[in-house]
């Protein structure tokens, strides 16, 4: 018996039992029995597949009498694997079912079987997807998952006869074309499963192929490969037109280096494909997609140019899994399951194929209930990369769903698109996000006036909004749509003025916060940089200010209007000193005020060590630091009967040796002339501002420098840079940020 030409080895074997009068399970026994014992492995069913050991194929070419080269060039998985047993010399065969191990197979044309065999049997062979129909007979050989497959007759569907031929051709003229034909299944079977109404030649040649006694939802999922095969096949052959190609790459050039946003930027695409279909309708439908496997082979064909040789048409022709329609098997067990009862509702579902993971269902279902709930709060999904929902992750979820989006299933992307229809947009989330802000403006007030100058908006709205006015040309289409929804189209944007803001009111708002600040809290000693008073960046403003002041160039009457709120705004000294004065003023007031008592026993811990501090350094603090410490009750008198005796004897001993006026100036005088001592320069300060105390450290410090210089010859030292132990780089960055400090004021770069 002689097999066909490209017959499945199980079907085979079952020619020859049926010839026999056997089963073929009994044939398999017979054919691997040795020593009373049986070597077949696996399950025996209706769309099984054998394979053979070197032994067991002996056996069977013994028992067909066909020389093992025929056979080998009839059966396509005669020689495909080598199953072991026990040991290599035993008879083994092992069976494989599923569509992850068993090829593509389909039922032989039983006309072709009987013109072959002159007999009249069942058969199964492998069939590639142009081999579907038989033209001479015209039937569409069906897999059937868990049976032998069905013939369908075509003789109402000619369309589908010639798709055939029409795949044939392209297969033969394009080196593409099986890849294409991949692509275009997904295409086909994505619309499939989408249902549209206006669809009606799918149901009519679903209507015209369904065998009698067929259940109508049954008969759905297996006739979606026939029913939808046309539509394959031209939609491949408009895949690998390189014409095409060519008009998507001109078109996404137009897009000024922007990625695709929906299908409604490629017209040429999906114009071509409602005619070549047929389907006029399709245009209004295929315009909003912005997902499935025709937006992901749109998207990387704009793509495809700029990627490496090769990597450019491996992405190109790759459909993800996602996007592969699932096996007939699966959607026959799950149909099953939702329709009966009993058993068929407690038996467990099939294992679906990577990119169907019921595990990954359920993540992406808690992932979408907080993006529901942030969406019903925001009204978008243009979350932070750090944004979280009752404890959840959201931005780094939708940041994951984003970078997934080409190879997401339909209903996860149905989802998000019904929660905001710009959650994965080719622009920056940051101008969504700003968008939303604008758009929540126009809902309170109206359409912008960009003509005008955006009057009515906030200061960083009007300038966000002018910005997308001078850069309107370069912008994606679908952001030019949006901005018109806000009265902001070509013409507005061309003629656009600037977001204005008065000078003069924008500082009487900021004097206003600083008053009420100084009110509050006694005077601006505590605005910090960080400071916010009423949504108003008060810390940011008053820090431009001292800073100004600082460098010489705040104007008069700005300083005066600062002082009229607190004289000492920005003091001659360190803030700190003047936070922790209002500090110890806010403790007195507690207290009831007075006159201060020995130990300031009523005052707070803190205020207590500073005012300590105070009584010792009295000599060394500014005349303005004197007058406020009087203020406080702290005297003279009792500044320096507190003081410790070292400190005292100290004071005097330069006075007595220099007995000169300059003496008595630089020096501390002595207890007696207390008077005196807020009208001088406090003791061990130079005219410079260089402290004696600290000039042996900047000698030692000299040193170093000098060894490196005698080394190195030259003192351009990193950071990091030590000498002898001693960092000699940090002290050098000191040394002339302190110059420039000084250059800026005017003042020497160094006191020495």
């Amino acid at each position: 018996m002689a097999p066909l030409q490209g017959e499945m080895t199980l079907s085979f074997l079952g020619r020859i039992a049926d010839r026999y009068g056997m089963t073929v399970r009994s044939l398999l026994s017979s054919v691997t029995e040795a020593a009373g014992r049986q070597g077949v492995v696996g399950a025996l069913q209706g769309d099984s597949e054998v394979f053979l050991n070197a032994a067991a194929r002996d056996r069977v070419t013994a028992l067909c009498r066909v020389p093992q080269v025929d056979l080998r060039r009839a059966l396509p998985a005669w020689m495909r694997e080598e199953p072991l047993g026990p040991s290599k010399e035993r008879p083994t065969a092992r069976l494989h079912n599923g569509v992850e191990t068993v090829a593509g197979w389909g039922p032989a044309c039983p006309g072709c079987v009987a013109a072959r065999t002159g007999r009249v049997a069942p058969a199964r062979v492998y069939l590639a997807a142009h081999q579907r129909v038989c033209p001479r007979h015209r039937y569409w050989l069906m897999s059937v998952p868990g049976s032998g497959g069905r013939v369908v007759g075509l003789a109402g569907c000619p369309e589908v006869v010639q798709a055939q031929e029409d795949h044939r051709k392209l297969l033969r003229h394009s080196p593409v074309a099986g890849s294409a034909f991949e692509v275009a299944e997904a295409v086909t079977a994505w619309w499939w499963a989408q249902k549209w109404p206006e669809e009606t030649l799918w149901p009519a040649r679903l209507c015209a192929t369904v065998p009698e006694g067929e259940e109508p939802g049954r008969w759905q999922v297996l006739a979606r490969g026939l029913d939808t095969y046309p539509e394959t096949v031209a939609v491949a052959k408009m895949l690998v037109d390189q014409t095409m190609r060519r008009h998507i790459a001109t078109q996404v050039r137009g897009l000024r280096g922007h990625l695709l946003f929906s299908l409604g930027d490629l017209p040429v695409l999906v114009s071509e494909l409602a005619r070549c279909l047929r389907r006029p309708w399709l245009v209004d439908r295929l315009t909003s997609g912005m997902d499935g496997p025709l937006f992901a082979w749109a998207h990387q064909c704009s793509k495809a140019e700029e990627a490496p040789d090769g990597d450019g048409q491996r992405l190109l022709w790759k459909v993800h899994p996602a996007h592969r329609p699932r096996p007939s098997a699966d959607e026959l067990a799950e149909r099953l399951q939702e329709a009966g009862g009993g058993e068929a509702a407690r038996a467990p579902l099939p294992k679906r194929r990577r990119g169907h993971s019921r595990q990954a269902d359920e993540a992406f279902e808690i992932g979408l209930t907080r993006a529901r709930a942030y969406a019903a709060e925001r009204g978008h999904l243009a979350t932070r990369a750090d944004t979280l929902q009752d404890g959840f992750p959201l931005g780094a979820w939708m940041t994951n769903q984003r970078m997934l989006r080409l190879g997401m299933p339909a209903w996860r992307s149905t989802a998000l698109r019904a929660l905001d229809p710009y959650w994965n947009t080719p622009w920056p989330t940051l101008w969504q996000r700003t968008y939303h802000q604008a758009r929540c403006h126009v809902a309170e007030q109206g359409p912008v006036d960009a003509r005008a100058g955006f009057p009515g908006t906030g200061l960083g709205l009007g300038e966000w909004l002018y910005l997308q006015c001078t850069r309107y040309p370069d912008l994606h289409p679908e952001q030019q749509r949006l901005l018109a929804q806000l009265g902001i189209d070509a013409a507005a944007a061309q003629d656009a003025r600037p977001r204005r803001r008065s000078q003069r009111a924008g500082e009487q708002e900021a004097l206003a916060h600083a008053r009420a600040w100084a009110l509050e809290h006694g005077s601006l000693a505590g605005v910090r940089g960080s400071t916010v008073h009423g949504d108003y960046p008060l810390g940011r403003w008053l820090s431009d200010r001292r800073s100004q002041m600082g460098r010489g160039v705040l104007s008069p009457g700005r300083a005066e209007a600062l002082a009229r709120i607190d004289p000492w705004w920005r003091p001659p000294w360190h803030l700190s000193w003047q936070r922790s004065y209002e500090h110890s003023c806010q403790q007195l007031q507690q207290v009831g005020g007075g006159e201060l008592v020995a130990g300031f026993a009523l005052l707070d811990k803190p205020a207590q060590e500073w005012l300590r501090i105070q009584q010792r350094r009295y000599h060394l603090l500014l005349p303005g630091q004197h007058d406020l410490l009087h203020q406080l009750g702290l005297k003279p008198e009792t500044a320096i009967a507190e003081a410790p005796a070292a400190t005292a004897s100290a004071s005097v001993a330069p006075l007595r040796a220099q007995g000169s006026p300059q003496g008595d100036e630089e020096g501390a005088p002595a207890v007696g002339c207390l008077s005196a001592v807020a009208q001088q320069r406090p003791l061990g300060v130079t005219r410079l501002g260089q402290r004696p105390d600290h000039r042996a450290g900047f000698q030692r410090a000299l040193e170093h420098a000098r060894a490196w210089a005698d080394v190195h010859g030259h003192l351009a030292v990193p950071r990091n840079t030590q000498q002898s132990g001693f960092t000699l780089g940090m002290w050098l960055f000191s040394q002339r940020n302190r110059a420039k400090q000084r250059a800026r004021q005017g003042e020497p770069a160094s006191p020495l």
